[in-house]
């Protein structure tokens, strides 16, 4: 199996008490992975850790066969995209504008120069759409860019992190917990859009508590028990397995 990531032995302990244990990984090219789990099994500490956002005791992480080390923005710069659980994105900016946030942490190295190149951008009338924002944003199925991002809904501000995740191109895009407080409609905009992305052949590691779309949506899922990876599987084996059933159905492991 080519992988694309690959989580080597990942171990975090907070005072004493070990949140990750030993955690192995993989995501392959062109697959969205679920990284599915109860709650405090360890899934937004993996998360953070991928990203930068935390350090891991021990372990290694690689993307496309060189180690990720440093912080948010290098790690972005190597190819890894993320979104948030709660929608990071500026209301008083419009769709493009936030979408080509994502250009620019991808080009420029600092936030005064990511600052600066925003401030031109939207100092300057009349300036027309980077085309890759156009594409990223139709990827998603956002359409009317010039919109404030203050006037969509709580869905649409996902679709923007979304594309705004996806325009630099990155080689990975993690989803942290996307479907939440979306409602029907946003839900599935969501959905058609990650289904879009796996047409293009992206990929993604989709993080999401809700179990149910989760497993209907992805290619393989891994299943975090406890600060370990209990199981790894297509969603039909996963269903199937004792682990899982013991985890989120409440049937007793034999």
């Amino acid at each position: 199996m080519t992988a694309l990531l690959e989580v080597r032995g990942v171990t975090k302990s907070y005072g004493g008490v070990e949140v990750l244990r030993g955690v192995d990984l993989v995501v392959t090219p062109g697959e969205i992975h679920g990284l599915i789990g109860a709650n405090g099994a360890g899934k937004s500490t993996l998360i953070d850790i991928l990203c930068g956002q935390n350090r891991q005791d021990a372990g290694e992480i690689v993307l496309r066969d060189r180690t990720l080390t440093g912080s948010p923005g290098r790690r972005s710069r190597s190819g890894l995209a993320r979104t948030f659980q709660q929608p990071q994105v500026s209301a008083a900016l419009t769709v493009a504008e936030n979408i080509s946030l994502g250009l620019a942490g991808q080009e420029l190295a600092g936030l005064p120069r990511i600052l600066g190149r925003l401030a031109r951008d939207i100092l300057t009338p009349h300036r027309s759409v980077d085309p890759r924002v156009v594409a990223a944003a139709e990827a998603v199925g956002l359409d009317r860019l010039d919109r404030l991002v203050g006037s969509l809904s709580f869905g649409e501000m996902r679709l923007v992190e979304v594309a705004r995740a996806l325009v630099g191109s990155p080689s990975l895009m993690l989803l942290d917990e996307p479907f939440p407080g979306v409602g029907d409609r946003g839900l599935d905009a969501t959905l058609a859009a990650l289904r879009r992305l796996r047409a293009a052949e992206h990929s993604v590691l989709l993080v999401d508590h809700n179990v149910d779309v989760v497993l209907g949506l992805v290619d393989r899922v891994s299943l975090l028990v406890k600060g370990v990876i209990a199981f790894v599987g297509t969603p039909a084996e996963c269903q199937r397995s004792e682990v899982f059933r013991s985890v989120y159905l409440g049937e007793r492991v034999r």
